[in-house]
């Protein structure tokens, strides 16, 4: 949470960063009054944020709509090369691509979001599949997420729920919050992540926790996205012993 009292931080390059936050899956091409809401603040203050980060290069207008431009990957690229992710973890993402034979990504917490930061796709992957590096996608609502969030302790998860994230997701899938535990629940005690259509309506997902070594806390997830119709129950059944070897692969590994 951001002490507006101290006189050392910047809520001026805090906005900023909260427009850029703004877009996301759901929201790619958004107006200034969209941005306002999303990030509750005044019209007026969003335009110029958003007219300065269009001339640094961040953004794109077309029509009174704004996107991110590639320029924003130069943020997150520090983080990935200095920890050495892509070098470490690609081998083992590709391997069990390859076994799976389902293109397979890492993905790992930031705050309430799954952030995607390595891939391994195959040349006749599902397209789906092919989210850029920077993604962000919701907790509640991937398998990826799920496998994150059954394993945080109760008061970090707690606090993740209760965003609006959660919310809008209750309100469109109807799922109460008792079901949504026991969820939670099955998949900590199984040691991997389901979702059916819960993101998308035609599309499928499996994920196992990546957790750091030694400490043991949860910091991501490998997960598989697919159509529904694609996989019997069985099928997943066979993939997801390579999916938990390759997860802890990637514990070992960070």
């Amino acid at each position: 949470m951001l002490n507006g009292n101290d006189k050392e931080i910047s809520l001026t390059f805090a906005k900023g960063l909260s427009v850029l936050l703004a877009f996301d899956a759901k929201d790619r091409s958004i107006t200034i009054s969209e941005i306002a809401e999303k990030v509750n603040l005044n019209r007026a203050v969003v335009r110029r944020l958003v007219r300065t980060l269009e001339q640094l290069g961040y953004l794109n207008v077309d029509r009174g709509r704004y996107e991110l431009t590639p320029h924003v990957l130069n943020l997150s690229q520090g983080f990935i090369e200095g920890r050495g992710i892509t070098q470490m973890i690609q081998p083992i993402l590709r391997k069990a691509a390859e076994e799976i034979g389902e293109a397979i990504s890492f993905a790992m917490l930031d705050h309430v979001d799954a952030v995607y930061v390595a891939h391994a796709f195959l040349p006749a992957g599902f397209t789906l599949n092919r989210v850029a590096v920077g993604t962000r996608l919701p907790l509640p609502q991937t398998a990826a997420g799920r496998a994150m969030l059954a394993y945080l302790d109760e008061a970090r998860r707690e606090r993740i729920l209760a965003g609006s994230e959660f919310a809008d997701f209750i309100q469109k899938t109807g799922m109460d919050r008792a079901r949504f535990d026991d969820i939670l629940r099955e998949t900590h005690e199984r040691g991997f992540a389901e979702s059916e259509g819960d993101y998308v309506s035609d599309v499928a997902s499996l994920a196992a926790p990546v957790f750091t070594p030694g400490m043991g806390e949860v910091i991501g997830a490998v997960s598989i996205i697919f159509e529904r119709a694609r996989y019997s129950a069985e099928d997943r059944a066979n993939i997801i012993p390579h999916l938990k070897a390759c997860a802890k692969h990637v514990s070992s590994t960070l």
